[in-house]
């Protein structure tokens, strides 16, 4: 970027050479110049004329002298008076050239930043995402935008894109630091918990209890309807042998998503194995060794089309 700078200065610099020079040469005494050639232009004009109207007998002899005495003293007149040019306390030329090596310059880099594309100056793999969720994959990408934001801690977009970039890498520290970070700046929204409850739990062996089930009752509390924290609480309730509490996150997450949803047949399963623990437990019969049903943190039902 830095070279890309430099070149723009110099062609910049070459430009205002062409049009500085000329105004910067155009001196009072050019004008002089021209004034006088064109004077004694008609001096030499008008003195043909005399010549002319004495061979056609239009003038005396007396005249013609008188003539040319008179063209003589305007002669010695026009000399006197470009021995002692006048010259004016600013050059409007001059005036000219400086205001444009300063504006041309200033109007350059604003039409450029106003029209141009900064980022395109950037290294191809640092500004590198994919998909509609703006996930970096390249590791150098990474890394600036780390430095970035250790400038600018205030920004949630950064901080968004850093969370989602460590989780899709799997950097799970990293990931709950980052949603941490975020939701301090934006706390109202529930998907931000959501992913928060999610990485946070594949960070703790895939455990949804303590504080993962805290962030997804936040999630909840701000929206009701949203199917990621439904699947994990879901998921945490099972874990805890909350059953009714899985049917109820389950059952309404099963109406929230389109009926040719892949996991809807495994969200269906856990219901029911839900109420199989549930009526057992009931019972006051012995739970079977079998291991819950659970949404696990990283892919539970609703997390693709959930993502914002």
């Amino acid at each position: 970027m830095t070279l890309f700078w430099i070149i723009c200065a110099a062609l910049l610099a070459v430009a205002l050479l062409f049009v500085m020079l000329p105004l910067w040469r155009n001196t009072g005494n050019d004008n002089d110049v021209l004034r006088d050639a064109a004077n004694l232009e008609i001096l030499r004009d008008q003195s043909a004329e005399l010549e002319a109207d004495l061979r056609n007998g239009l003038l005396t002899q007396e005249a013609y002298e008188q003539g040319k005495r008179e063209l003589q003293a305007r002669l010695l007149d026009e000399v006197k008076t470009t021995e002692q040019p006048v010259k004016l306390p600013h050059n409007p030329a001059k005036v000219l050239a400086l205001l444009l090596a300063v504006l041309l310059p200033l109007a350059s880099v604003l039409l450029y930043l106003k029209t141009g594309n900064i980022k395109a100056l950037l290294p191809q793999e640092q500004h590198a995402v994919v998909d509609g969720f703006g996930v970096i994959r390249s590791e150098a990408a990474l890394q600036e935008l780390e430095k970035k934001m250790e400038k600018l801690p205030e920004n949630p977009e950064g901080w968004l894109l850093l969370a989602r970039s460590y989780g899709e890498m799997q950097r799970y520290p990293d990931a709950v630091r980052a949603y941490g970070q975020l939701v301090k700046l934006v706390p109202g929204e529930a998907q931000l918990w959501a992913n928060y409850a999610d990485v946070y739990a594949m960070n703790n062996n895939q455990s949804l209890l303590g504080e993962p089930t805290k962030f997804l009752n936040k999630a909840l509390e701000l929206d009701g309807n949203n199917t990621l924290a439904l699947a994990l609480s879901g998921s945490a309730a099972m874990e805890r042998g909350d059953y009714a509490a899985a049917i109820t996150h389950w059952t309404k997450l099963v109406s929230l998503l389109p009926q040719d949803n892949s996991d809807l047949q495994m969200i269906r399963d856990g219901i029911q194995q839900a109420r199989e623990f549930l009526a057992m437990q009931k019972g006051g019969q012995k739970e079977s060794r079998e291991k819950p049903a659970k949404l696990p943190a990283g892919s539970a039902p609703g997390k693709a089309a959930a993502k914002q």
